[in-house]
Order: structure tokens, then sequence, then C-alpha cells
């Protein structure tokens, strides 16, 4: 009896849900409006929908009635397309227009897809009810997914981490006489021994990898990369660290062996400019690869008065935290416009989480951040606040490219985020992984190799920026000088492409 009312109770709640919220053929009509408006008519065909239910958005405004409502969704591709391309509508638009995230979306190959293949996408989006019945508002997003466990190394305390990456870096040993070993002592015997010592070190305790913040973007693409890494044997051990300038800085010092940057301020580090004017050039650094596009958000309230770069004189703004490349690119930016310290009510150091909340609460009238497309905590932010984003000159541009090195054109496609309607002219900067001189070519080339692997699993790890991988793009923004070892590797997998 207990049993056939939970059933019925079940059933009656099952119904009750149907009931609320749009059906199966408003959201497919919803999402095709959607897709067609970023990608065009020719491009994707939604071929099914499944509905798996709805509930109340927890966030919506006083006196309005809002549901969440959750789906299936099937894809077909009509033409061949690169979904990780730099300059086109990609994965960032998809996790963007089906309110899904990285692990949601399925059927994107490493290359480019082809005419016929199936994607698929476990979605969902906000609909607010009307007198007209149910509206589209923003798509549902993600929370940003938890790293990647990559053993001990990714639960340590950042100073345990960088304690780690000095007994790896300063503290070496050759250890052991395995056949590996071996192998790596005949190949570098016309080396020096520290170089011989560092291999065998780097072979049995891992790689440091600076990265970034914990789950910021560089910090997900380096735990996505170092489980990619694991069936080859090799350990990547990423670092935390409050970003690419700290990064650079970690690299010279030798406290860490591979790190993530950005290329303007890779180029400042090369030549001992900004940041590292104190320091002095580091001729020693090398560009194992670019990696994957971070363009500048200009982010403001919809209902603000800014509606041009130009317009942020006088007024209170974040441009990040110091140790951070965006910070600097960010000042680089504002300099371009005439705009110093002196020119602004304010120019606060918060990092992007603290920022957007500044702007939700009033404190700040814009932040500019750096950072890959979609960017999570943006995205999310815009489903519940009403933001927009400030374009660039194009004159300012030009300006820029041609002042700073590693700097180019970029545009965000419509619908990267929520209720973006419009491209927004800006610039870009590619992320970079770096090396100096000691890592040797047959390391470096192996790197290039494996991180240029179809079978990599970035989405289903958690990274997007990931699937921006490509080989036509892995020296953009590049302006200082390719590792001998990735620039053989690069040539040899650019030969061999179809």
């Amino acid at each position: 009896m207990n049993m056939k009312r939970m059933l019925l109770i079940l059933l009656v709640l099952t119904l009750t849900a149907c009931e609320h919220g749009p059906d199966a053929t408003q959201i497919e009509s919803d999402l095709d409006a959607r897709l067609a408006e970023t990608f065009g008519d020719t491009a994707l065909t939604l071929q099914q929908v499944r509905r798996l239910g709805s509930a109340n958005d927890a966030n919506a405004p006083q006196g309005e009635t809002r549901r969440i409502v959750y789906f299936n969704a099937q894809l077909r591709v009509d033409r061949d397309q690169n979904f990780g391309a730099w300059d086109a509508p990609g994965v960032a638009n998809l996790v963007s227009l089906l309110g899904t995230g990285p692990r949601g979306l399925t059927g994107i190959q490493a290359g480019g897809n082809v005419r016929g293949d199936i994607l698929g996408a476990r979605g969902s989006l906000i609909y607010r009810e009307s007198a007209h019945g149910w509206e589209p508002v923003v798509p549902q997003g993600f929370s940003a997914p938890r790293l990647p466990t990559t053993g001990e190394g990714a639960e340590m305390a950042q100073d345990e981490q960088l304690a780690a990456a000095i007994s790896t870096a300063l503290n070496l040993s050759p250890g052991g006489t395995s056949v590996a070993a071996r192998r790596i002592i005949h190949d570098e015997v016309a080396r020096s021994l520290g170089n011989i010592r560092g291999r065998i070190s780097r072979l049995e305790h891992g790689f440091p990898l600076a990265s970034g913040p914990d789950q910021g973007q560089y910090a997900r693409f380096a735990n996505a990369w170092s489980v990619n890494l694991m069936d080859s044997g090799v350990k990547l051990q990423p670092l935390l660290t409050s970003g690419g300038v700290e990064n650079l800085m970690l690299l010279r010092d030798d406290l860490t062996v591979l790190a993530l940057s950005q290329s303007d301020v890779v180029y400042e580090a090369f030549v001992g400019l900004g940041a590292f004017a104190e320091d002095g050039p580091n001729h020693g650094l090398r560009a194992l690869a670019s990696l994957f596009p971070e363009p500048l958000h200009v982010v403001v309230r919809n209902a603000s008065d800014l509606h041009r770069f130009a317009d942020l004189k006088g007024r209170r703004i974040s441009i990040g935290p110091p140790g951070s490349a965006s910070h600097q690119t960010a000042r680089a930016v504002l300099a371009a416009y005439g705009l110093g310290p002196d020119d602004l009510r304010n120019a606060a150091d918060l990092t992007l989480a603290e920022g957007l909340r500044a702007l939700r609460d009033g404190r700040i009238d814009a932040l500019l951040q750096v950072i890959g497309e979609p960017a999570d905590q943006i995205r999310a932010a815009a489903e519940t606040l009403d933001l927009r984003f400030l374009p660039l000159d194009e004159d300012a541009i030009e300006r820029l490219m041609a002042s700073r090195p590693g700097i180019f054109a970029h545009r965000l496609r419509p619908g990267t985020y929520p209720k973006q309607r419009n491209a927004i002219a800006t610039i870009a900067v590619s992320a970079m992984l770096l090396a100096d001189t000691s890592l040797t070519d047959r390391e470096a080339a192996f790197f290039i190799r494996q991180l240029f692997d179809p079978a990599n699993r970035w989405l289903t790890l958690g990274s997007i920026q990931g699937t921006q991988l490509s080989l036509d793009h892995a020296t953009r923004g590049l302006m200082i000088p390719l590792h001998a070892g990735a620039e053989e590797a690069l040539m040899d997998l650019g030969d061999s492409e179809p």
C-alpha cells in the first residue's frame, strides 16, 4: 500500500511539473532561434529536444515567476566546422547558448567536425512568465567545476606546492639506474651534469607547471592536461599562483619548469619591461606554443551611462590583482586612451569574483579582465545582473597592436554571453605554454606532441579553452623565440596533417 501511494505521489508530482514552464516544442523553437542567430541557418540542425523537468528560479526578481527548464538536445553538424577555431563561433558559443557546461557537451572533435557529426548537450534555459506566455530570459549556465584530481600535488597548499617545485628544481639527484634514466644520461652526455640531473628528477618527481588561481581557466587547463598526460607516464604538477606575472617570475627563479602566461606580458618578461624592469631581460625564456585566445572584457551594468571606453575617465574601475598578467594589459589599454591613475576616481586591484560582486553592489562602475571566452564567472553573473560590454575603438586597437607586441584584434561573437546580441570589438592575447633553455629538446618535443594529441579529453575534464588548441594558431601572438624542440615538433605535426 505504501509503495502504491509513493508511486501515485510521484506520478502527481511528474504531471504537476509538466504543467509548469514551456513545453518541449517551445524550447526547441527558442534554441533554434539562438543557434541560427550565432551560427547561421546552415551550420547546425537541432534534431531532438527532450524536456527533463523544471524548477523555480531562486534568483528571480521579486514579483516575477521564473522557471529553470532542463533538457537534453541532439544537434547535427550540417557543414564541416572547427568548433575550436579562434575567429569563428565555436564551443564557447555552444556552451553559452545551450546553458550547458564543458562536461555537458559531447561530440566535439579535436581538429574540427565534419558534416553529419552528432553533438549532444545537457542544457538548461530560464523562462519568465508573462501575459503572453513563457519568454526565454537567459541560459541557466553552470557552476565552475571542481578541478580534476591529479594526485597529491593537486591537493597541496600553495606553499607546499612551491616547496615541492623547489625540491624538483634545486635539490636534484640522479637517483636510480632505470633504463629510462640510462637513456636520458646517454642523450645528455654532451650537456652539463645539471641538465642530466634535471631530466631524471623530472622523470621521477614530475614537471611543475605554474598555472593560476584555483578554479581559474589556467588552473583548469593545467589540471586537465595533467590527467591527459597520465597515460604517457609523465606526471605534471600544477601549481596554484596569482597569475601570469608570478608564473614568469617563478620560471626565471627556477621554481617551476613550465609556466602559463599571456603573450604581451611574456614579451615584457623577455625584454625586461613593465613588471620585469627591475629584474631585467630574461633571454633564456622560450615559448612552447600558443594555446587559446584571451580577449579583454570591459564589463559594465546595462543601466550605466558608460557606452565608450573613453567614458571610464573619472570612474571607479577594477583592473585585477597586480600578480596577474591581466592587470598589466588593463593598464596598457587605459594608457592607450590617455588614462592614468590620476584620471580615474579609483582603480581597484580586485580579482574577477571580487570585481563582479563590487559591480553588483554599486561599488565600482566597470571592470577590465583579460580572460578566455566564455568566462564562467562573467557568464554566471550575467544570468542575475543585467551586464553589457564596452567595445574598443578601432584606432585604439591599432595603437595597442603597434605599441604592445603580442596583442591582436578580436571580437566577442554574438551569443558568447547571455543577452549579448552584437559582436564586441576588443583586443586579445594568446595564452602561452612556456619554459626556458634548461628544458631539453626531447622534453619540449614530447610536450608539444602530447599537447596537440587529438585524443585529449579537454571538455570532459572541465577545460573549454583546451578545445581551442590548434596547430594553425600555435605561434599566434608569439614575440619571443620558440624552443628548438617545440619548433621541430610543430613542423613535424604540421607536415603530417592531411
